[in-house]
């Protein structure tokens, strides 16, 4: 009876022993589920904010294609526009390359004219003609 007992006894010890053993793998299995959990919540969070993020991304991109489809029906005009006054500079510029050559010959005439006076006065010499002096003084005049 004694061996029986000394039995139980062993029996019961390691019977604690595995309780114990349990025990701690029981609190370990409990931490880590407070870990998981806790995680859980943090990645639920972050994917809340990052939903938000996409909702927002979607609206800008909404707006932007709002806007790219404006822009894209007025750049049709806007490209007339710029071809019209491309064709408008064209034009000035030829309008003012003529304009030049036009001041230029009249510069050339004016030199002429300029010229021209400038020998009539030197033919003329000193003579002053007076065209109130009487019929006989002109004579005299265009004779000499």
């Amino acid at each position: 009876m004694e061996s029986e007992v000394e039995q139980l006894r062993v029996e019961l010890a390691a019977a604690v022993r595995s309780n114990d053993i349990l025990r701690a793998e029981v609190q370990n299995t409990q931490d880590d589920l407070s870990y998981a959990t806790h995680k859980l919540k943090d990645l639920e969070l972050q994917m809340l904010k990052k939903d938000e993020n996409i909702n927002c991304l979607q609206i800008d991109f909404e707006e932007s294609t709002k806007q790219l489809t404006i822009m894209k029906g007025i750049l049709p005009k806007v490209s007339g526009d710029r071809d019209m006054l491309w064709e408008r500079v064209k034009q000035c510029s030829e309008e003012n390359k003529l304009l030049k050559k036009k001041i230029e010959a009249l510069e050339e005439d004016l030199l002429l004219k300029e010229g021209q006076i400038t020998i009539l006065k030197d033919s003329l010499g000193n003579k002053l003609f007076d065209p109130f002096a009487g019929l006989d003084s002109r004579r005299q005049f265009l004779l000499e």
